[in-house]
């Protein structure tokens, strides 16, 4: 009897990879799946499989004795039939369709007599008394298994390419210990405490699924393995894959010390992971303190994450970055920490002893040209590359490209793509391009018709939707409008934010919630839903000098300045009200937030305002006794107001300057007519299934009691909350058996003494 070994199936893909399965000789029921890996070549399959051996003897697992074998296997294949299910009306049932799939199996001839037949792919196995029946069998537990089943789960069992039996015994002297002999963390207790070992958390398949190549560490091989390893800054833009390159870099060195290189560990901590507990004072520090101390003159790695974040004062003005940086600078310990270009340029200026004791590498964001194939490497590690079509990444990758200018390639294609495989599910077909983009609606919050291109969108209808709520103002519908079917079109600058609109003209005409409107528009018709992505701020709170400071504070508490708002929600309505009011400051700094869709906060993080819609309130030229109406010479002279009071370079950089005129009594009854509709749909109403009625002359009285020549309808909600919400709200409070009633505002006629009185009445 031959010495036992291990038996792997390689089953070979239509690229030319390869998966191998090891073949399990006992099984129990709480088993795991088989250990299986893939690789280009069998080679490295076995490296993988030797590897996960070796990790399961290490963690006291008895895995590796259930995958031996002293019999030898071969391999042949025959052909099933199955019934997939179908629809008849709306019932699903089993289709008549025959579906043929070539199968491949292994089989042995057991010690005892019979057969052993094995599917490793699918960890099925069975014992058959001849040889000869093997087919029937298989046909037969095949079709049951799957008959009735979605037709999609057929390709699990589809034969690929070729499928054989290697027998295998790994040269377990010559196998290098995976990552450590011992606890990484033997000598490092305070360490220990905030920190992880990235080799060892990707031996035990822990960190994330990357894809790269190991040739990216080539250029840096002397200065990762050298005696002294070299302090590491890693720069990018955000999402290109900075902290993706030190995870692949555990790999990497994993590897070199499986090929008996002498390696660094590769620990990993954050700033908050530093501080955590640590709440009394020299708490902190005396932990950087041990940290720095334990890591001394070792030759290992400390990743740190930002380097920024490392050198934010802390409540007593000192950073973490402070006590680090003496035995950085002199070579005793070695940081890989990551900056953006702007971080960097920022860390220049205010530490640049500290910025030139690393050596810069700078990552290059990939073009998107070249992001569907990492795509389709990522999902083949995901085992779900049959999930998205080809011209589906393709689809997701120009969306990317086109609404998430703000973050970089390759690693925004990645979170996307793992959103939607969460969010699509494991049923249904793979996705098209028109199912990515109705996912792709959903991942960033712009409407479904907006950015697929199997919708039109004409301005016209853009324009009838804005103007069904902002009453009165076809002009400047007519202008946002255009301005989003410039978006839908894909026309838009990529260099500037989506478009700088500029409204002038009377207070309660309909400014404001024009730009609720185009928000809504774009983010979701649900009142909330446009409501939160509107940064409104009153620039009355921005007229003393310093003030502008506060847009760009990343300190800021509460609800956050302009520049931790949009970093949150880049797609974004930024509403400044009544601009005229802001200090010169302030003018100073939008003229580059305009222009380049670009600022620094003050920690030197750049903040991207290229997908924002800004909007500009403001009443210059309008006169408090007489409001200005429309035409024209009304528009001409806002549009002098407004060029005559702002800078050149200011006024230049607006893209309409869209002028509002004073509402007609028509007008104000349809916003009259608006907010009662909404007041019907209040959770108050509907529970009691109560349904409000108006009357002609009752919506005409409320209309003409809630306008005002110089405050427009502004007043309107407060007239209708005192007239009818107030009202009602007793009425219901003293009955509270009224439900399932019309309940009807009326005009009171009958009370002489106040002809506005509205009345209350029940049906």
């Amino acid at each position: 009897m031959n010495a036992p070994s291990f038996r792997v199936y390689f089953v070979t893909h239509h690229d030319g990879r390869l998966t191998g399965h090891l073949i399990r000789s006992r099984h129990g029921f709480f088993d795991p799946p088989p250990q299986s890996a893939y690789g280009a070549s069998e080679d490295e399959v076995l490296e993988q499989l030797a590897v996960q051996l070796r990790t399961s003897e290490m963690t006291g697992d008895d895995s590796r004795t259930k995958y031996y074998w002293t019999e030898s296997f071969d391999v042949r294949t025959t052909k099933v039939t199955v019934h997939p299910e179908s629809a008849v009306g709306k019932r699903r049932v089993i289709g008549a369709r025959e579906i043929p799939l070539r199968l491949t199996y292994a089989w042995s001839a057991t010690p005892h007599g019979g057969y052993r037949i094995v599917l490793p792919r699918f960890d099925w196995w069975f014992i058959v008394e001849d040889l000869a029946i093997a087919p029937t069998v298989l046909s037969t537990a095949i079709s049951g298994a799957l008959i009735g089943e979605q037709a999609k789960w057929l390709y699990d069992f589809r034969r690929e390419g070729e499928e054989y039996v290697r027998e295998w015994t790994p040269d377990w002297a010559a196998l290098k210990d995976p990552v450590v002999d011992r606890d990484p963390f033997e000598n490092y207790p305070e360490l220990k405490k905030v920190a992880d070992e990235l080799m060892t958390e990707s031996q035990k398949r822990r960190l994330p699924v990357v894809v790269g190549n190991n040739e990216d560490f080539v250029p840096y091989r002397k200065q990762l393995l050298a005696a002294r390893p070299a302090p590491l800054l890693i720069v990018g833009g955000t999402g290109v894959g900075k902290t993706t390159w030190i995870q692949r870099l555990a790999r990497y060195l994993l590897l070199q010390k499986r090929n008996g290189e002498t390696v660094p560990n590769l620990f990993s901590t954050t700033r908050d992971r530093i501080v955590a507990g640590q709440i009394y004072l020299g708490m902190w520090q005396a932990r950087c303190l041990a940290i720095v101390g334990e890591l001394a003159h070792e030759q290992h790695y400390l990743a740190v994450g930002h380097l920024t974040e490392l050198a934010r004062p802390m409540s007593d003005g000192s950073s973490i970055i402070d006590i680090f940086e003496e035995a950085l600078r002199a070579g005793e310990i070695s940081l890989i920490a990551e900056a953006t270009e702007a971080e960097l340029s920022w860390l220049r200026l205010a530490r640049p002893g500290l910025v030139d004791a690393f050596a810069v590498i700078r990552l290059p964001e990939p073009s998107p040209q070249d992001v569907p194939p990492l795509l389709s490497r990522y999902l083949e590690r995901k085992q779900a590359k049959d999930r998205i079509r080809p011209d589906g990444l393709a689809r997701l990758v120009r969306h990317l490209s086109d609404f998430v200018p703000g973050q970089r390639f390759a690693g925004k294609a990645f979170r996307a793509t793992s959103w939607l495989l969460d969010e699509a599910g494991a049923d249904g077909p793979p996705l098209d391009p028109e199912a990515v983009s109705r996912f792709f609606s959903k991942y960033s919050g712009l409407p479904h018709a907006l950015i697929a291109d199997e919708y039109v969108l004409s301005p016209e209808a853009i324009e009838a939707q804005l103007a069904a709520r902002v009453i009165g103002q076809p002009d400047a519908c007519r202008t946002a409008a255009r301005v989003l079917a410039r978006l839908k079109a894909g026309l838009h600058d990529p260099h500037r934010p989506i478009a700088c609109l500029f409204f002038v003209g009377p207070t309660g005409v309909g400014k404001t919630e024009l730009a609720k409107q185009i928000a809504r528009f774009m983010f979701g018709a649900g009142a909330d839903s446009g409501a939160e992505r509107v940064v409104r701020l009153d620039m009355s709170e921005y007229m003393l000098p310093g003030s502008a400071q506060r847009l760009l504070n990343a300190e800021a508490e509460g609800a956050g300045s302009l520049a931790q708002r949009i970093r949150q929600q880049p797609l974004s309505v930024v509403l400044f009200d009544e601009i005229e009011k802001a200090h010169p400051e302030v003018f100073d700094l939008l003229l580059g937030l305009l222009g380049e869709g670009r600022m620094t906060d003050s920690r030197g993080r750049l903040v991207d305002f290229r997908m924002v819609v800004f909007v500009m309130t403001s009443n210059l030229g309008v006169s408090d006794k007489q409001p200005v109406g429309f035409g024209t010479d009304a528009h001409a002279g806002y549009l002098a107001q407004v060029r005559d009071h702002f800078r050149p370079e200011f006024f230049g950089r607006l893209d309409h300057v869209v002028s509002f005129g004073a509402l007609d009594m028509p007008d104000v009854e349809r916003i009259a007519e608006l907010l009662l509709s909404e007041l019907s749909e209040r959770v108050g109403l509907r529970q009691r299934n109560l349904r409000l009625r108006v009357t002609p002359d009752a919506r005409r009285q409320l209309a003409e009691r809630g306008y005002h020549p110089s405050r427009g309808a502004r007043p309107l909600k407060r007239v209708i909350e005192e007239a009818v919400v107030t009202p009602l709200a007793v009425r219901m409070a003293e009955a509270p058996d009224l439900r399932d009633r019309d309940i009807w505002v009326v005009r009171d006629a009958d009370a002489a003494d106040q002809p506005d009185a509205i009345r209350i009445q029940v049906a």
